[in-house]
């Protein structure tokens, strides 16, 4: 899948891709935190363009673009799975 042109995302399709991005972001900076503010643009903008690139205009779902951009990252070695014991979010 390449990157889609944000033009062809409906508005209700920019809305939840936005919110992916906004719970990657912070699920990605509680793992990883930010050096330095040019680090953090650059990782924001791949962030948001792997998400647009993993979506497919009228077929955005929150859970869909989530699961394929945890997939994603964790596929990168960006996100890594919690230790064995250690409680997950919204258990």
């Amino acid at each position: 899948m390449g990157a889609a042109d944000k033009s062809t995302f409906d508005p209700l399709d920019l809305e939840i891709i936005d919110r992916v991005y906004e719970a990657a972001w912070a699920k990605l900076i509680a793992r990883a935190p930010v050096k330095d503010g040019d680090d953090e643009a650059s990782r924001q903008k791949n962030l948001r363009q792997r998400l647009f690139a993993l979506s497919q205009p009228g077929r955005v779902g929150f859970d869909a673009s989530w699961n394929r951009q945890t997939r994603q990252h964790l596929h990168l070695g960006q996100f890594s799975p919690p230790p064995l014991g250690v409680a997950r979010w919204g258990r």
